[in-house]
């Protein structure tokens, strides 16, 4: 059998090179690998003993077909197919850097990445996009969710707390749309939003005071402004000895407190049932004895819940919601409340807003 070369150029900034050529060759390999390899007995595995196990599948493969290829090729080639068949494929050495903030991968072809603020265009790409669907199955399954043609919109973590939204075709011409806002693995303070200039010494201090006194908070700001990271910030304020419960669509939030209660969100199953949405989180919470609630992110009805809460004796209640200013996010505060249905006049609304919050933080890019 004629040898088949390989070339895989280096790695340059923002992620894999590869060549056509090797492209085709890992799909060979890829799909040999699935003819032999039994993934039921794999999944029983650890995932050391299943890396090996594809390893050393892969090498006899590779034997057979009488590939050339040189050490670190087949170094690279083996550990693209352990991510595609363990793993999350080519996000892996993207989703292994921790200076990345978010992965925009737009169909097979095309992956961004946000660093230091910057959106460059990596050379990292998937076989095709059956595989980036695969992944994108793989990814929001395990948190007991779907995401399909009849579901085509799906928000979903991942095990480090990375937040992940997926939508896919009809809805998304071109290929499955994959966003992945990085979760850091080292929690930041207050103190490092100042060391970063994110915030001065002297508004960090008055935040500190603000999470100590128990003032009801809203977090306000456009996307990526860091609503979340300064929400996390100042969790870090409260007393350890607080009951505190959490609402959120995607868990992020990282509270370091002992007596912590997180919720999540569920969306419907395939027959349209079982939904659990926002407000019924947020109104379950009263129910259970909490000092204070903090939910992620206030985009509907239950903004009137959480304004209920926090003028019910949950003081210290907090929330993040997108706004570009202060007067803007208390302006979509009421426009939630009414679109919810809730016949109620601006008066009230108003009056209701003003007596239940006593701070707004506006955060910027």
């Amino acid at each position: 059998m004629k040898p088949v070369p390989a070339k895989v150029a280096a790695t340059p900034r923002g992620g894999d090179h590869r060549s056509e050529n090797y492209y085709q060759i890992k799909t060979t390999i890829f799909n040999a690998l699935i003819d032999t390899i039994d993934l039921t007995q794999l999944a029983q595995l650890d995932a050391e003993s299943a890396r090996e196990e594809i390893r050393d599948i892969v090498n006899e493969i590779l034997s057979i077909k009488n590939v050339v290829m040189s050490i670190s090729e087949q170094e690279a080639l083996l550990q693209d197919i352990c991510n595609d068949v363990l793993g999350y494929g080519p996000l892996e050495p993207l989703l292994a850097r921790d200076d990345i903030a978010d992965i925009m991968v737009n169909g097979s072809e095309r992956t961004f990445i946000e660093v230091n603020g910057k959106v460059e265009l990596t050379n990292i790409r998937f076989r095709d996009n059956s595989q980036l669907m695969n992944i994108c199955q793989r990814i929001v399954s395990q948190v007991g969710r779907r995401v399909d043609e009849s579901s085509p919109i799906c928000d979903a973590r991942l095990p480090d707390g990375s937040r992940v939204n997926v939508i896919v075709p009809p809805l998304s011409i071109d290929g499955p749309a994959l966003t992945i806002r990085k979760f850091r693995r080292d929690k930041l303070t207050m103190r490092d939003l100042v060391e970063y200039h994110s915030i001065s010494q002297e508004g960090a201090e008055v935040l500190g005071i603000i999470g100590k006194v128990r003032c009801n908070v809203l977090i306000s700001g456009g996307t990526g402004s860091g609503k979340t990271t300064l929400l996390n910030c100042l969790t870090g304020f409260i007393d350890t000895d607080e009951r505190v419960i959490t609402c959120e669509d995607a868990a992020e939030l990282q509270l370091q407190q002992p007596h912590v209660v997180r919720l999540e969100t569920r969306p419907p199953n395939l027959e349209g049932q079982g939904q659990v949405t926002m407000t019924e989180l947020v109104r379950n919470c009263l129910r259970m004895r909490p000092e204070r609630i903090i939910v992620g992110e206030v985009r509907g009805p239950e903004a009137f819940d959480l304004l209920q809460a926090m003028n019910t004796g949950h003081d210290g209640s907090m929330g993040t919601l997108h706004a570009n200013s202060p007067r803007e996010a208390l302006s979509r505060l009421e426009s939630m409340i009414t679109m919810g249905g809730y016949a109620l006049p601006s008066k009230t609304i108003r009056e209701m807003i003003c007596g239940s919050i006593d701070v707004v933080i506006q955060a910027a890019r």
